[in-house]
C-alpha cells in the first residue's frame, strides 16, 4: 500500500503543479467559495485567498473550471491498482497535507 500512496501523491503533485501557469484570480476564490458548505465557507475565507492559494480543493477547481480534469488525469498516469485506490478513497490526495500545495 505505501508504493500506492507514494504513486497517488505524486501523480496529484503533478495535477496540481498545473495550476502554476494559471493566473488564480479573486474571482476564482469567490466562485469557489459559492460552492462551499457554510461551515468550510467561513473557515476558507477567514484564511483569505492568498493562504487558499496553496490549498489543493481550491486548485482543483480552478483546474477543471479551465478544463483540466483531475479524473482523467490521475486515469492516465495511475496503475489500475492505485486508481482504484484513489477513487475508492474519495479521489483523495495521498500523503499531500490538506494545506501544502505550493504555488
Amino acid at each position: 500500500m505505501p508504493d500506492l500512496l507514494t504513486e497517488i501523491t505524486l501523480a496529484a503533485k503533478a495535477y496540481y503543479a498545473q495550476a502554476h501557469a494559471l493566473p488564480l484570480t479573486a474571482t476564482d476564490f469567490y466562485d469557489w467559495l459559492t460552492a462551499l458548505p457554510p461551515a468550510r465557507r467561513a473557515d476558507v475565507t477567514a484564511r483569505g485567498f492568498g493562504a487558499s492559494q496553496a490549498e489543493p480543493d481550491f486548485l482543483r477547481y480552478c483546474l477543471e473550471w479551465r478544463g483540466h480534469d483531475m479524473w482523467g488525469f490521475m486515469a492516465a498516469r495511475l496503475s489500475v491498482a492505485a486508481f482504484e485506490l484513489w477513487v475508492a478513497n474519495g479521489q483523495f490526495n495521498g500523503d499531500l497535507p490538506p494545506h501544502a500545495v505550493g504555488r
